[in-house]
């Protein structure tokens, strides 16, 4: 769990300070939460300030002031002042706690707010001071322990007990949610608290084992039964929860039943409830009614509803199916019928102002089921035909590609390429108005796409590949006069003609391996994001080419730009920090770990808040929604990774010296990087994988996993730096062999796991988890022959052999003959990879050294000390062959101008696109060229510092 201390407040400053404590780590980064204010000063002063009865008002009122204005270093002196005269007032105590917690001393403020709450307070200001304070340090349990002794003490106060049950809900308690829900009911005789506890049941069913599920269910229903009976759902969410609780029992005829009567017809407005009924109506087999149901929704309420639509064609077409199982034994329903129905809604949205989609498309889904499934029944239009028809009318929306794409899947290329002609005839070349000429700017963006997804550009050389580049640039640039009134947040016209070039340059770079292609790609998107500074899709791509050739401050300030925020960030964060470490930019990569958490922390403080706004105004149809956001969160599969990540980087930064690397490894709470099985079935991966468009055919690789510079991360890399750190912290603080072999023997499974199947570690993690296992096994040897089985000297000569080769064979080739346009991020994966190695083995030797402690013994051990101080130098001259290999690339730099030319010419050596030749665009060209060489140079002489700071602390 990983713990904050933070302020609430929204309105501090977005670039203020603050603390966190990540479990393993105390950091301080950038805030840029807008967080809810749980001390507004309306609340302060709806608080009664003479149930206070041991403070005055007049001299608490300030205190309160102060905390709301975030102005904690008055708010702190004058608690201490008034607590010298009153040391027993447990309301200053509490609001102390609640001050030295904003001011990031989270462990003064649990002390305090602990000798608070064992006096056991009753008074509602004391009480919400320490809630705040524990529910910012996520010690939901304590809150539910304080209400829990104030209600004890008044029964009969139903605010109190209302609290106690919320604190429940924060806690995640659900049978204790059911329970206190009860209690409210029975005191106080509100329906709504009967409601809470049933809503309670179905939570602990839906976490509850499947053999015990049912029991809960089962129960719930007949609480429910009993309102019904006594007349007591008046509400729609009500009739919502009873729903619940038939659904989640399959009971899907009990549930349409309920809402064909009288608590349904209550309902009929509420569009979820229609929706839900339209579901059961498919449910439970009737056919007949959801096509009434269906029709009536699309003629009176919206003719585009694609739902409604799919409810129409899956009854008709099951009625036609299969005739013998419905109401008359025979079919009730012809074609015709459905098609007559759909040609009236046509006519209907043709003559409105606003033509719909919905008709058209549902008329395709039809005709193709009846293609493919009904070979009795002939279309009443060829597929062909309808695709090209719904091309005239919607080619000019952006949507089109997406729409047609599921019915061109099968198409044959003949046919594909008579279509693509069909295509380019609906365009009007003698039109004259902007408008028609954006229309045919969409239409031709769209024509591309699908020549792409049709595989018809197959056949294309470099040169050919180019031209075609260079036409679909001219395409965009033609585009760009018809934008020049648009908002500056919207897209121009053809941006898409740039992803198109895009992909076509990455393709060439694929098949071709050469670099100007990437750059080309690079000059392109650039060109085109400063027109469209808010398309995401240019900078989505614009960060993975980049990160081709090993760029990384670019594709963070791309990051940051898109203001990727709140679920994103659980979403989008893998886009720039996975394997971060590789990218040689440590403290920044870091930093964009840590910038990743505020979501996380968002997800402990306000989703437990939305759950109990939920049940506090029994939107029961919200909650099931809101603890499954919450659950996603919290065991998000990319949090785990980052937090691997974040250590990784961390050991990095700690190991300059020997004292920091010795308190790191001291401090590091392993707890935190869970690894069994049971924790990684939980995880969610939530990672957006389909954000970047795709228009490659469908048996190729999109074009997200085209330009991913190496594997997905999965449970497997999950595991491996996980145990990892485990092992040196287990060397160094623990040192128990046992525990060691374990560790050893499961990363060894790990790496046995890997090479059997086809998994994401890649080839350096494989050569460092060989090296810590070598590491392990030196420690398990170390600790045997310290047991005083001197015998297994010669197993410690062979297993450090072993360690020493393995390192060897993680050093990276010899870089000495490579050309400064072909660097790419997997000669820096390589180097850090590598650095990591060497840096993870010298520790592990330290620790070694300090295992056998050779001044305190008389056991002949020295011999073997000296034999790790030689290993130790071995080490050391790998670092010096990596910092040799890292001046040879240096070398490669000679001065910005000169190093932007030598690129530029050979991108011209080789086919290219005509920005490349065009005088206008060469400062611009050689601007991106000057930050791509500092880029490298930056990183090659950042690594070299890295190196010789690890030299200048192992000599002091």
């Amino acid at each position: 769990m990983i713990s904050f201390s933070i302020s609430d407040r929204s309105t501090q400053s977005q670039n203020q300070k603050i603390t966190i404590k990540c479990g393993f780590r105390k950091k301080f980064f950038h805030s840029i939460w807008g967080l809810k204010i749980y001390f507004s000063r309306s609340q302060i002063h709806t608080y009664k300030m003479n149930s206070i009865v041991d403070v005055n008002e007049r001299k608490i009122r300030p205190i309160y002031e102060a905390i709301d204005n975030c102005s904690y270093k008055p708010a702190l002196q004058q608690c201490n002042k008034l607590l010298k005269k009153q040391p027993d007032a447990l309301i200053l105590k509490a609001l102390k706690g609640l001050v030295l917690e904003r001011m990031g001393k989270s462990d003064e403020a649990l002390q305090l707010c602990n000798q608070v709450k064992e006096k056991n307070p009753t008074d509602e200001p004391i009480l919400q001071a320490l809630t705040m304070v524990y529910r910012s340090l996520g010690k939901h349990d304590e809150i539910v322990k304080i209400y829990d002794n104030a209600t004890r003490k008044n029964p009969n106060n139903e605010e109190l007990s209302n609290h106690w049950f919320m604190a429940m809900v924060r806690n995640c308690d659900f049978k204790g949610q059911q329970q206190v829900a009860l209690k409210l009911h029975k005191n106080f005789k509100l329906n709504k608290y009967l409601f809470w506890a049933i809503m309670s049941l179905v939570l602990q069913a839906e976490n509850a084992p499947a053999s015990q599920s049912g029991i809960f269910l089962e129960l719930a229903e007949r609480m429910m039964d009993k309102a019904v009976k006594e007349g007591k759902l008046e509400q729609t969410e009500e009739v919502h929860l009873y729903l619940i609780v038939l659904l989640a029992q399959n009971k899907f005829q009990a549930a349409l039943d309920l809402l064909e009567g009288d608590l349904g017809k209550k309902c009929k407005e509420d569009v979820e409830i229609n929706r839900i009924r339209n579901d059961l109506l498919l449910k439970t087999s009737n056919w007949i009614k959801a096509i009434e149901m269906s029709k009536k929704s699309l003629t009176e309420s919206n003719p585009d509803d694609w739902n409604s639509y799919i409810i129409y064609l899956e009854s008709y077409l099951h009625l036609l199916s299969e005739p013998d199982k419905n109401e008359n034994g025979s079919s009730s329903v012809n074609l015709d019928e459905a098609r007559e129905f759909l040609y009236s809604l046509q006519k209907s949205v043709i003559e409105s102002s606003d033509v719909k989609r919905g008709p058209f498309l549902a008329e395709l889904k039809l005709e193709k089921h009846i293609v493919e499934k009904l070979k009795d029944c002939k279309p009443a239009k060829e597929i062909d035909t309808l695709i090209v028809d719904y091309f005239l009318r919607f080619g000019s929306k952006d949507c089109c590609f997406e729409d047609l794409q599921p019915y061109l899947k099968e198409v044959h290329i003949d046919s594909a390429k008579k279509i693509i002609e069909k295509f380019k005839a609906t365009i009007d070349e003698s039109c004259d108005d902007d408008k028609s000429k954006i229309q045919n700017i969409k239409k031709n963006v769209n024509i591309h796409k699908f020549e792409r997804y049709l595989n018809l550009l197959v056949e294309y050389n470099e040169v050919e590949s180019i031209q075609y580049v260079n036409k679909l640039w001219h395409s965009y640039k033609d585009s760009l006069q018809y934008g020049t009134k648009l908002l500056e947040a919207e897209n121009q016209y053809g941006d898409d003609f740039v992803l198109l070039c895009s992909h076509v340059l990455i393709d060439l770079y694929k098949k071709f391996g050469k670099s100007s292609y990437i750059f080309q790609a690079i000059f392109l998107l650039e060109a085109a994001v400063k027109k469209s500074n808010y398309n995401f899709q240019f900078k989505l791509l614009l960060i993975r080419v980049y990160q081709t050739i090993g760029i990384f401050n670019r594709p963070l300030e791309l990051y940051k730009s898109m203001d990727i925020k709140h679920v994103q960030l659980d979403t989008m964060s893998h886009y720039i920090v996975s394997r971060s470490f590789s990218s040689g930019f440590f403290d920044e990569s870091t930093q964009a770990c840590y910038d990743t958490l505020p979501i996380y922390r968002s997800n402990e403080l306000e989703t437990p808040e939305m759950i109990v706004q939920a049940f506090k105004f029994t939107t029961f149809s919200k909650i099931q929604e809101f603890v499954a956001l919450r659950k996603e969160l919290e065991n998000s599969l990319q949090k785990a990774l980052v937090d691997r990540e974040m250590v990784r980087l961390e050991i990095l930064i700690a190991s300059k010296s020997n004292k920091q690397v010795i308190e790191y490894f001291q401090d590091l709470d392993v707890s935190e990087l869970s690894y069994d099985d049971g924790f990684c079935t939980n995880l969610r991966d939530n990672r957006d994988f389909v954000s970047m468009p795709n228009y490659n055919p469908d048996n190729k690789p999109t074009m997200e996993e085209i330009t991913r510079v190496s594997s997905k991360l999965d449970i497997l890399w999950l595991k491996l730096f996980s145990i990892i750190p485990r092992i040196l912290k287990c060397i160094h603080v623990e040192q128990n062999a046992d525990n060691v072999k374990q560790l050893v023997e499961e990363l060894e499974k790990i790496l046995t796991e890997e090479i059997k199947g086809d998994h994401n570690i890649m080839e350096q993690e494989m050569q460092l988890g060989n090296v810590i296992v070598k590491l392990g096994r030196l420690f398990i040897t170390v600790k045997e022959i310290q047991n005083g089985q001197k015998e297994l000297v010669q197993n410690f000569d062979s297993i450090a052999e072993e360690l020493v080769n393995a390192i060897k064979a993680s050093e990276p080739v010899d870089n000495s003959q490579i050309k400064l346009y072909d660097i790419k991020w997997l000669l820096f994966h390589q180097l850090t990879s590598f650095f990591e190695t060497c840096n993870y083995a010298l520790i592990g030797i330290g620790f070694l050294n300090e295992t056998l402690n050779v001044k305190n013994k008389k056991s002949g051990l020295k011999a073997l000390a000296q034999k790790l101080q030689n290993m130790s130098l071995t080490i050391k001259n790998h670092f010096t062959y990596l910092k040799n290999q890292l001046i040879c690339l240096n070398e490669l730099f000679k001065n910005e101008e000169e190093d932007c030319d030598k690129i530029l010419l050979y991108i011209k050596s080789e086919p290219h696109v005509e920005l490349c030749d065009e005088e206008e665009s060469v400062p611009f060209v050689k601007e991106i060229l000057g930050k791509v060489n500092s880029n490298w140079k930056n990183n090659i002489q950042n690594m070299i510092k890295e190196i010789d700071s690890k030299f200048e602390s192992n000599e002091k």
